[in-house]
C-alpha cells in the first residue's frame, strides 16, 4: 500500500496536466492521455529514485513520443500502457482513470490488475 501512494505522490507531479478529467464530468481519462500519462511518467522517473532495483530509469527515456507508449490493456477504466524505446524491454505503467500512474515495472504484468496478469490477454493492435 504504501508503495501504490509513494507512486501515486511522485507521479501526480508529472501527470497533473492530464490527470484532470473532461469537462463533462464523467470523471475518465481518453485513451491519448494514458499514453501521454505513462511517457510523462517514463520521463519523470528518470530523475527520481524509487524503492526499486530498474529506478532510476537511464536518461534515454527522457521525452519519449507518445509513439512509443502502447495501450495493453483496458481493466476497470485503468490503463496498462508499455513503453517502449528502440528495441528493448518495455516499461509497463498502471494509469488509473484519473491519469495518475499507480504503479510501474518492466516485468509486465502488475499486481493491481486481476484481470490482466496474463499477457495472452492483452491487445496487440
Amino acid at each position: 500500500m504504501l508503495r501504490i501512494l509513494i507512486l501515486a505522490a511522485c507521479f501526480a507531479f508529472s501527470t497533473a496536466s492530464v490527470s484532470r478529467a473532461h469537462a463533462e464530468g464523467h470523471g475518465s481519462i481518453e485513451p491519448t492521455e494514458a499514453l501521454v500519462s505513462a511517457v510523462n511518467a517514463a520521463g519523470f522517473l528518470t530523475r527520481t529514485e524509487l524503492d526499486h532495483g530498474w529506478s532510476p530509469l537511464d536518461a534515454s527515456f527522457v521525452q519519449l513520443p507518445i509513439q512509443n507508449a502502447k495501450i495493453l490493456a483496458i481493466v476497470d477504466g485503468d490503463y496498462m500502457v508499455a513503453v517502449t524505446k528502440a528495441e528493448e524491454r518495455a516499461f509497463y505503467t498502471l494509469v488509473a482513470y484519473n491519469g495518475t500512474v499507480i504503479d510501474a515495472n518492466f516485468t509486465g504484468p502488475l499486481k493491481y490488475v486481476y484481470d490482466a496478469q496474463d499477457p495472452s490477454t492483452w491487445t496487440t493492435d
